[in-house]
């Protein structure tokens, strides 16, 4: 359900933030036609992340969002650049209001040949990073509950 939830809102706020965006899938499916502009979304990797000390699974996942558009309309160059810019900016420091997900981290942008089912169109690939923690905290209200106590003395004036 996470990871699920995760990709669709992913999409979801790419197609609200980005009206030009026709078609937005996660992992597209194989088919003879797409309605472009269109992004693909999808989880790239998993490293590990810094460990939070709850017992959860700290992890670093990298996403990456093809944005396809049709190379033989006009100006079809500085659109697939002008989305990835878009793209960018959206994924940038968005959390997509999902619970234990950092700030998105941009990693970089550019020119994506290597999907040979989309050498028919102009591809760039959007890529950004999300530290995560994943698995169940063992602080949960049953337990102990971590808190901060200062510890000094105090002195009136």
């Amino acid at each position: 359900m996470f990871w699920r939830d995760l990709h669709q809102k992913i999409c979801k706020t790419l197609k609200e933030e980005i009206p030009a965006i026709q078609t937005c899938e996660v992992y597209r499916a194989v088919r003879r036609e797409i309605i472009a502009p269109a992004v693909f979304v999808e989880l790239a990797s998993l490293e590990p992340g810094k460990d939070p000390g709850t017992e959860e699974l700290a992890l670093r996942a990298r996403f990456e969002v093809r944005v396809v558009v049709d190379g033989t309309v006009e100006d079809s160059s500085v659109v697939v650049r002008s989305l990835a810019a878009e793209i960018t900016r959206v994924v940038n420091k968005n959390t997509w209001d999902v619970e234990n997900v950092s700030a998105g981290e941009f990693i970089s942008a550019g020119g994506d040949d290597f999907r040979p089912e989309l050498d028919a169109y102009l591809v760039w690939m959007v890529e950004w990073v999300h530290e995560l923690h994943t698995g169940q905290s063992m602080w949960l209200e049953t337990g102990i509950i971590p808190h901060t106590i200062s510890v000094g003395e105090n002195v009136r004036p």
